[in-house]
């Protein structure tokens, strides 16, 4: 019912809580049902809160393409170079497909690096978009 996507909507989330939880005369009856959605408004907020963390950061963007830093698995730390770039080609890089339209809005891989950090292998790529 009440599904929390982003920042936005978890500020709405808490706003909605607030004004739930100031005393309002109503009847039992509604303020039962005013606790149980305050129970599932509470509970979304967890949930998104608590959400797993996405392994790609957005470094910067513009209106047709993007930096992401990409985390790869941690299976891949003791791999070597070639193979992590095998992995990533398998499963980031994004393929451009010829199309007799202009501006198909399809995303593509322009070039990818990949470097280690702390351990872990990681990759910059960079994503354009057919505008």
């Amino acid at each position: 019912m009440f599904s929390i996507t982003d920042n936005e909507r978890l500020r709405d989330a808490y706003a909605l809580l607030m004004f739930m939880q100031s005393d309002v005369p109503a009847s039992a009856e509604k303020r039962a049902a005013v606790k149980n959605l305050a129970a599932t408004v509470k509970m979304e907020i967890r949930a998104y809160n608590n959400r797993p963390v996405s392994n790609v950061r957005i470094i910067s963007a513009d209106y047709d393409g993007r930096l992401e830093l990409v985390q790869l698995p941690d299976e891949l730390d003791k791999a070597h170079k070639a193979d992590a770039a095998d992995w990533f080609r398998g499963n980031c890089y994004l393929e451009a497909y010829n199309s007799p339209y202009d501006c198909t809005g399809q995303e593509f891989t322009n070039w990818f690096y990949l470097f280690r950090r702390r351990g872990h292998w990681f990759a910059y790529h960079s994503v354009s978009r057919d505008v």
